[in-house]
């Protein structure tokens, strides 16, 4: 699909889910009570409705009447969305951790903001190649900064936010999540050492790649290096292995699943298009190494030189 096409069809979808939330809360009022702080007064959360329905969702649906029609403005549009998302955004984080409560609008709202910073990102560079994937060459310490960065970002993302709201809406269907026996210490010690292997997936790729993890600023080098001689993709096993690990440590089921759907989902939609696209750069030295090193489970007796 092409960026335009993505960038398009995400604000419309972003401008209908705000809408149709909206009239969620307004249709059903006690709805409410699951997206903000128990003790704070309605008027909290639905004084926001002017703010969403001119910045969010009519300038969503603006952004992407521009980038369909090619309008020169559109750029400057999809920009002023996505950061005007991470106002609310940041407020219902804070909110969260203050009170403990209102992960379920957390999550919601860290998921919209940074879709559209993605989206405002491939917009940023569509006039350089219909791809969605994109080589950017960086010197290494720039490419490991930027890739510590987007590391940070994404486990906060992915690995506290989103479960916290998955438990809280356990909480609300009545599910009940799971204890025994050493949950803690050992859950924590598998995150640990997950975490150790993504950071070294990401260091290693940003060193010996001149690039950082993100499609949209991909290593120009095939990098075959560290923990990718040992297997292909050893930060997506790193990050789904952190996910159970959390879900664990929460005793919450719902999270394991969520991790599981996760690495599925990677499985089938993500890993074919990167794969496409490391054999479309490096050829018979990609096909080599996939031939070489498997894609999930390590081989550590035959690792690549």
């Amino acid at each position: 699909m092409h960026p335009k096409q993505i960038v398009t069809s995400y604000f419309l979808i972003q401008a209908i889910g705000t809408a149709a939330w909206w009239g969620l809360l307004i249709a059903y009022p006690p709805s409410v009570k699951w997206f903000q702080p128990a003790d704070w007064p309605v008027e909290s959360l639905l004084s926001f409705w002017l703010a969403d329905f001119v910045l969010i969702i009519a300038g969503s649906i603006i952004a992407a009447i521009g980038v369909l029609q090619q309008r020169d403005w559109a750029g400057h549009v999809v920009g002023v969305v996505a950061v005007t998302v991470w106002y609310p955004t940041l407020v219902c984080i804070a909110a969260s951790i203050q009170t403990g409560e209102a992960w379920i609008a957390s999550s919601m709202m860290v998921s919209m903001a940074g879709l559209s910073l993605a989206m405002a990102t491939i917009h940023g560079k569509a006039d350089q190649s219909p791809a969605t994937i994109r080589v950017t060459a960086m010197k290494h310490s720039q490419a490991v900064l930027w890739t510590l960065g987007q590391t940070a970002i994404f486990w906060c993302v992915f690995r506290w936010v989103l479960p916290m709201g998955i438990v809280e809406l356990d909480r609300y269907s009545g599910i009940n999540g799971f204890e025994h026996a050493f949950q803690t210490p050992v859950s924590i010690g598998l995150f640990v050492a997950a975490s150790c292997l993504g950071l070294w997936s990401g260091v290693t790729m940003a060193a010996s790649g001149d690039g950082t993890p993100l499609p949209t600023a991909t290593a120009p080098r095939l990098v075959i290096a560290g923990p990718y001689r040992f297997v292909r993709n050893p930060m997506a096993v790193a990050g789904i292995v952190q996910a159970i690990a959390v879900g664990w440590c929460l005793g919450s089921y719902a999270v394991i699943v969520y991790s599981l759907a996760g690495a599925v989902l990677w499985h089938i939609a993500v890993r074919p298009v990167e794969e496409s696209d490391l054999r479309l750069r490096f050829g018979e030295a990609y096909n080599d190494y996939q031939r070489r090193v498997r894609l999930w489970i390590p081989r550590f007796h035959e690792c690549v030189r």
